[in-house]
């Protein structure tokens, strides 16, 4: 496993000044030095005797008292004259950064916000060394990328408040999100935690190839390229020697996934639970077994013969969707060090496709809560078709209870979504973590403000304008939002979709 290693120079950035109401124990400004490159998001420190105050830059102002009269500049250039040739402008100019104080350190402990710095005082870049303690990271973690700005600190967070605590990788499309899922698959790989993706679009099969194309961004990122171990599980009908088979067994079909995936009535459905209450203690049944306890049922309860006939031809059409077979070997899926893709970009019904995902995350919750695989990660692609915020399916109940119960058993998700409003809020307030990348839609950005733990305002208002592969990662794994280039992927990535050439 890389190394990766980081000075810990520091450089003095400019001075604090006042006004009426700064600087105070919340936030102060400062005057920025000409020569000093300093975006926002920015991590700062200011030393006040055996404290240091650290702040986070959320806007840079630039001003000019050679400007500020517009009847000067309108006069200007009426008569086409350059202002900076009859005078000197450079004098007047000015750039400042409000700075919101995200906390205090003191002999390596974190103290909240409750000291202020003075007027007059030198701002520093954060070092690196206190930045890394003050935002919780680690050396032996997940290598995600590097944060932006005069202090360019490798970002790699800890295993279990990433994992533990999920997390939301959200973007619009083409923002990187399948991309910095990638970049977490190898992570969590190095570490020999089992990852399982639900796949709807067959994207992940490249992460076994080695990435060539990108050897130029390796050396900057300190990775060299590597491929994993994967297996792909396929709807028997896609099946082929390079795929393991994904069925399930009638047994694994409770009352609601049955009902849902053959819309049955509510008295079509009391009689079906009535029927699988009987062979709730079989290890195993078919349809066969299945249609003669609805036929016996049905008679001792008295229900309609319609009701019956309906119920068993539906039960019949079950075997018409090809998805029932010998069923997941929970243990041979989750594997450490491995990844498993269930692949389920077939040409199949939506239902079907929200079914066999739902029995995939069951199984695995199941087992995780018995102790028969090791603690995983489960990331969900695409989780507004599984968790729709808008629709009541057997899908959003399981992502719901694993996300609610999941942390209790070592078992954690990611839910990565481009449809934000169309994402069920409850799943997505669970995530403790959120990777955000570019977000376009006003519509999904009013959704999601609420959950996004960002410092500021100005931080949502910056997310359409990220760059591919840029994100404000926030939450438990970090102490305070950090924006972050995303790390070079080792493995090849195959969520561009087909190029168009003209």
């Amino acid at each position: 496993m890389e190394k990766h290693t980081e000075d810990d120079t520091v450089c003095q950035l400019g001075i604090i000044m006042s006004d009426r109401r700064t600087p105070n124990h919340l936030e102060f400004h400062f005057q920025i030095k000409d020569e000093v490159d300093l975006p926002v998001g920015s991590y700062v420190e200011v030393p006040v005797g055996t404290r240091v105050i650290i702040g986070r830059v959320y806007l840079i102002q630039a001003s000019n008292a050679y400007y500020n009269d517009p009847n000067f500049v309108r006069d200007h250039l009426e008569r086409s004259l350059k202002i900076s040739a009859r005078l000197p402008v450079r004098i007047g100019r000015w750039r400042m950064a409000r700075v919101h104080i995200v906390g205090v350190l003191e002999n390596d402990k974190r103290l909240p916000p409750e000291i202020s710095p003075e007027p007059g005082d030198y701002i520093y870049s954060a070092r690196t060394s206190l930045l890394s303690k003050f935002l919780g990271l680690t050396s032996n973690g997940l290598y995600i990328g590097k944060m932006r700005g005069p202090t360019p600190i490798n970002i790699v967070t800890d295993i279990e408040k990433l994992v533990k605590y999920h997390l939301a990788v959200l973007g619009s499309t083409g923002s990187g999100k399948s991309y910095t899922n990638g970049v977490i698959i190898e992570e969590l790989l190095e570490h020999d935690i089992p990852v399982i993706i639900i796949d709807p679009h067959g994207e992940y099969n490249s992460i076994r190839r080695t990435n060539q194309e990108e050897l130029h961004r390796m050396e900057f990122f300190g990775v060299n390229p590597q491929g994993y171990p994967t297996k792909v599980y396929t709807p028997p009908r896609e099946r082929n020697t390079k795929t393991n088979e994904l069925s399930i067994r009638l047994k694994d079909l409770d009352v609601e996934a049955l009902s849902e995936i053959t819309t049955m009535s509510e008295t079509q459905m009391d009689l079906l639970y009535l029927a699988l209450q009987k062979l709730k203690q079989l290890e195993d049944y078919d349809i066969q077994k299945l249609v003669d306890t609805i036929k016996t049922t049905a008679e001792e309860w008295k229900f309609n013969s319609r009701t019956t006939l309906s119920v068993i031809r539906r039960i019949f059409l079950i075997e018409e969707l090809n998805i029932l077979g010998k069923g997941i070997d929970i243990q041979e899926l989750v594997k450490p060090g491995v990844l498993c893709i269930i692949d389920l970009s077939e040409d199949i019904d939506e239902r079907v496709r929200q079914i066999l995902a739902a029995i995939v995350m069951k199984q695995i919750f199941l087992a995780r809560k018995r102790n028969l695989v090791p603690p995983c990660f489960v990331i969900i692609e695409e989780a507004h078709r599984f968790a729709p915020q808008a629709l009541d399916c057997y899908s959003k109940k399981m992502l719901r209870r694993l996300a609610r119960e999941g942390r209790k058993f070592g078992l954690g998700i990611c839910v990565t979504s481009q449809r934000l409003v169309g994402l069920d809020k409850d799943v997505l307030s669970q995530c403790g973590s959120k990777i955000v990348l570019r977000i376009d839609s006003k519509t999904d950005l009013d959704y999601v403000r609420p959950f996004l733990n960002l410092g500021s305002n100005e931080d949502i208002d910056r997310l359409p304008f990220l760059p591919q592969g840029v994100a404000t990662i926030s939450g438990v794994c970090v102490r305070s939002p950090i924006v972050a280039q995303i790390r070079v992927r080792k493995s090849m990535h195959g969520g561009e979709g087909t190029r168009i050439q003209i």
